[in-house]
């Protein structure tokens, strides 16, 4: 019964109606009719469905058309759009809503195990019953460090758990009853910290809070002999997305953040507030409000926006960026009414921003001014077909900036950009002629630079002739000035095209005495696999031809070959000539480029071979003084190992600055690096062979750990960053850098208990006492000690942390990854 799922892919559309369901396995299907309702029943082992990102499975699978409900049973296994597997006995599917029921349900989320007998989901957040949970389930522990069991526990969408009337368990004994409990699965870090810096004891300590406006943590901490910082980290749970983040500490640095989004179809609301004095004294703000939020091409559109700052520091000058304060507009769809069509907007706003510095008046105001402005714009176009063969297209853009400064007379600054085209085409076979008049102009000044526009007018009726009769078309147009009250240059062109050749001739002549102005050349001869083109100019009143330029290609099988010449026809004879090659076969892949720049006598080479995970490379540069020169092989491919290897240098009476770099990167879990290397090799005023510079980055890990009932060895790795550079100058002749660059033991124990201890450099050498910081930190899996001591900073600090794979989590917030974590 494989042949099934084409047959359910055919039917269920018309079952899901809105969103389709996939049919990817089944066995047998029946058609019911249930009380006038049309039901289909599905069976097999199992049925497999798809369904818009969600998977599901059971063994039997009940859809009711018209209620648009699925019942599964049997097995049921449901994995949604955010990665979740929820298996339980029975389950049932609103598709109208997306909500559903379950019963005795086993959850999987973002390493926290949820159990209950009963489950339902609505408006996207899963609400279990006399539920279980713990975040142990997956680190091989017999009986779970830790977990929970509560009335409700309500799993949103991110991974927020909040759950009511919790008992806390400990090696599954109860400890402690809270009327409230709240989880972030995916944003874990330390909750609890104390240690000791250069000035003396210090706590920190993120408390976690619910209520019926949102959820988050309290933000505590104290300082020894410098005070009590506060804050808060908030999280809306309603419709909109809502973030809001402030901190305190002493003495009087702030840290805030709030994010606010609603997006509806009838509006839509974007704000942000943030400061960090860590990085900047300032407050940034920015809101954007639109009415329609989701607009169609009939509505009229509405806009609010404000932008700026506020200034904090005044012995520091503010950035120069452009501040709304506020700015709307209103913009009208495209009114149509037979052939005639119009829109319209309007944008009125206050502005500071950088002034002008072409404007006088702007100038006066200072490098960063504020001023208002009313930006006008609409926009009127025609099509009208008055009589067979006939077309008259008008158009008429009108944009205008009114500014609340004043130039020098006193009167108000403003700026127009306006265009108006109106063209009359007649067609007569063969013939055509086409009458057209253009206005174009943009004047006037701006007080800002980012609205600044260049002075320009156009003001010309011109009339053209034409004739087309394959393969021949000729065209003749000419034209009058009407600013300056002259004739426009007469501009004839004539074309001869028909596939496999194209010849065209275009010339410009001035009516005003100036005589021929410009005459252009240009052909194609296109005989398959060859490609031939050719283009010619020459300029009248210089006398002076434009480069001669003549190209040929060859169209290869899985590749292409191509020659193009530039040639002077002034008297300097050949300028440059270029080759280009290219060829593919299969895994191997073959290019070359070549230029001779025959004014410069330079000849310049760059090739590559690509065959399979090996490459190699060959740039060169020939000269009458000296022949430069790259060559490099590469050997790889992801996750690694790759060397690459680079030979540079230059030969001139001898080998100059001659370089050999290597390069050798991996990404596999266990070592994953980065390793550079510059070797200085012999050349005509240095023989020796020496290590230039070298840089390392990255982590490898010598050993696993071996648990104690194989031997309790522990394992060793290494991470960080280290750079060494030569320095004949100095005492010691070189210099190191080192970044949390240091060894780290890792002990196993039993259930999936690792111990690492590490210490980390973080300084340059020598000349500087080495000061290492020790981290110490105990990973059960699902929670984490951390004990850290920085003898550089002199600061000692204890850390908690909660949560699946705690420690990796943990120690990447310090740049690092150990070995023997996983």
């Amino acid at each position: 019964m494989r042949w099934l799922p084409l047959l359910l892919f055919l039917l269920l559309p018309a079952l899901a109606e809105e969103r389709v369901i996939k049919v990817l396995e089944a066995e047998r299907l029946e058609l019911r009719q249930e009380g006038g309702e049309e039901v289909y029943v599905l069976v097999g082992e199992p049925v497999r469905l798809e369904r818009e990102g969600e998977a599901l499975e059971a063994k039997r699978v009940v859809y009711f058309r018209e209620r648009r409900l699925l019942l599964l049973s049997g097995g049921v296994r449901y994995r949604d759009r955010e990665g979740r597997l929820i298996e339980a006995e029975e389950l049932q599917v609103d598709l109208a809503d997306e909500s559903f029921d379950a019963l005795e349900v086993r959850i999987e989320a973002e390493n926290l195990l949820l159990t209950g007998p009963i489950c339902q989901r609505a408006a996207g957040a899963i609400l279990l019953e006399r539920g279980y949970a713990t975040p142990c389930a997956s680190c091989g522990q017999e009986v779970p460090d830790y977990a929970f069991r509560a009335r409700e526990i309500v799993l949103y969408p991110g991974d927020r758990v909040v759950a009511r009337d919790v008992t806390l368990l400990v090696q599954e004994k109860p400890v402690l009853t809270l009327p409230v409990l709240l989880l972030y699965l995916s944003e874990r870090r330390p909750r609890l910290e104390v240690g000791q810096d250069e000035g003396g004891l210090y706590v920190k300590a993120d408390l976690p809070y619910v209520a019926a406006f949102g959820l988050g943590y309290t933000l505590l901490r104290y300082y020894q002999g410098r005070g009590y910082g506060f804050g808060l980290d908030h999280y809306g749970t309603g419709e909109a997305k809502e973030r809001y983040f402030f901190l305190h500490t002493p003495p009087d640095t702030f840290q805030y953040r709030g994010e606010y989004g609603l997006k509806r179809a009838g509006f839509s609301v974007a704000a942000l507030v943030e400061r960090d004095d860590t990085r900047e004294r300032l407050t940034r703000f920015r809101l954007e409000a639109l009415l329609p939020g989701t607009p169609t091409p009939q509505d009229w559109r509405y806009a609010l926006r404000l932008e700026g700052f506020l200034d904090h520091d005044p012995s520091t000058p503010p950035p120069r960026t452009l501040q709304r304060l506020p700015e709307l507009e209103a913009q009208s769809p495209t009114l149509r009414q037979g052939p005639f069509s119009l829109q319209l907007s309007l944008q009125a706003g206050r502005y500071l921003a950088e002034t002008n510095p072409l404007n006088r008046s702007a100038r006066a105001l200072g490098p960063y001014a504020e001023a208002g402005r009313l930006l006008l714009a609409h926009t009127e176009s025609l099509v009208l077909a008055p009589w067979p063969g006939a077309t008259l297209r008008g158009e008429n853009r009108f944009r205008g900036f009114y500014y609340t400064t004043q130039n020098p007379d006193g009167e108000h600054e403003r700026q127009v950009d306006w265009r108006t085209s109106l063209a009359l085409r007649q067609a007569l076979g063969g013939v055509s002629l086409e009458a057209g008049y253009l206005r174009s102009v943009q004047e006037g000044e701006s007080p800002f630079r980012f609205d600044a526009l260049p002075q320009r007018r156009t003001h010309q009726a011109t009339l053209g002739l034409g004739f087309q009769e394959r393969p021949l078309a000729l065209s003749l147009k000419g034209g009058w000035d009407l600013e300056k009250e002259a004739y426009l240059p007469l501009e004839a062109q004539a074309t001869l095209q028909d596939p496999g050749y194209a010849l065209t001739l275009a010339h410009r002549r001035g009516l005003e005495g100036e005589g021929p102005l410009e005459t252009r050349l240009e052909g194609s001869l296109t005989p398959f696999p060859f490609s031939l083109r050719m283009s010619l100019r020459y300029d009248h009143p210089k006398a002076l031809f434009d480069p001669l330029l003549l190209q040929g290609a060859y169209a290869l099988p899985g590749g292409s070959l191509n020659l193009s010449h530039r040639h002077d026809l002034n008297g300097k004879g050949p300028l440059t000539t270029d080759l280009a090659y290219a060829l593919r076969e299969g895994p191997n892949a073959y290019t070359l480029q070549a230029r001779r720049d025959w004014q410069q006598d330079l000849l310049a080479l760059q090739a590559q071979a690509i065959l399979g995970p090996q490459s190699l490379s060959l740039q060169a540069a020939l000269d009458p003084r000296a022949l430069a020169y790259q060559a490099g092989f590469r050997s790889g491919s992801v996750p690694g190992p790759i060397l690459d290897l680079l030979l540079s240098g230059r030969y001139q009476e001898g080998f100059r600055e001659t370089n050999l770099r290597l390069g050798l990167t991996q990404a596999l879990p266990e070592v994953g690096f980065r390793l550079t290397a510059n070797l200085h090799l012999p050349e005509a005023e240095d023989g020796g062979i020496y290590l230039k510079d070298a840089t390392f980055s990255g982590g490898a890990e010598l050993w696993p750990p071996i648990p104690a009932e194989e031997g309790a060895i522990p394992g060793l790795s290494f991470s960080g960053s280290l750079s060494y550079t030569r320095r004949p100058t100095s005492p010691e002749g070189y210099s190191l850098a080192l970044r949390s660059f240091g060894p780290t033991l890792t002990f196993l124990g039993r259930e999936n208990t690792k111990l690492h201890l590490s210490a980390l450099l973080t300084q340059n050498l020598p000349g500087e006492p080495l000061k290492p910081r020790f981290v110490l930190v105990l990973d059960r899996c699902c929670w984490a000690l951390r004990f850290t001591l920085d003898a550089q900073k002199g600061a000692v600090g204890l850390a908690f942390l909660y949560g699946g794979q705690a420690a990796g989590l943990l120690l990447s917030e310090e740049g690092l990854k150990l070995g023997g974590g996983r």
